[in-house]
């Protein structure tokens, strides 16, 4: 594109395609798998193709499912971080009545 003489607006629109971006991604497939948390759309999922994304049903679609996902997953690390401290309170309990 920039060969062909694009403006700069086009250029930031339309960005330079890196192997992250095309790359095939396992979180579409199973959300749960190990080190999906930092893992974020490629920028091509987000420009306004045909002008008018707030008419698209099929994109709408798209992002409520990625909000959904990422809100269960936020909501499973919650429930980590709430189980995690109870059994440290519990293994100080356990420790401290075998002390006795």
């Amino acid at each position: 594109m920039v060969a062909l003489g694009a403006d700069e607006a086009l250029l930031q629109k339309y960005q330079v395609l890196k192997a992250t971006d095309v790359s095939s991604s396992t979180i579409l497939i199973d959300p749960g798998l190990p080190s999906q948390r930092n893992k974020t759309l490629a920028w091509f999922w987000t420009i306004d193709v045909s002008g008018g994304d707030a008419d698209n049903d099929w994109m709408i679609e798209f992002f409520r499912v990625q909000w959904l996902r990422t809100k269960a997953s936020r909501d499973r690390f919650r429930e980590e971080v709430d189980l995690v401290q109870s059994e440290m309170g519990w293994t100080r309990n356990d420790f401290a009545r075998r002390d006795v």
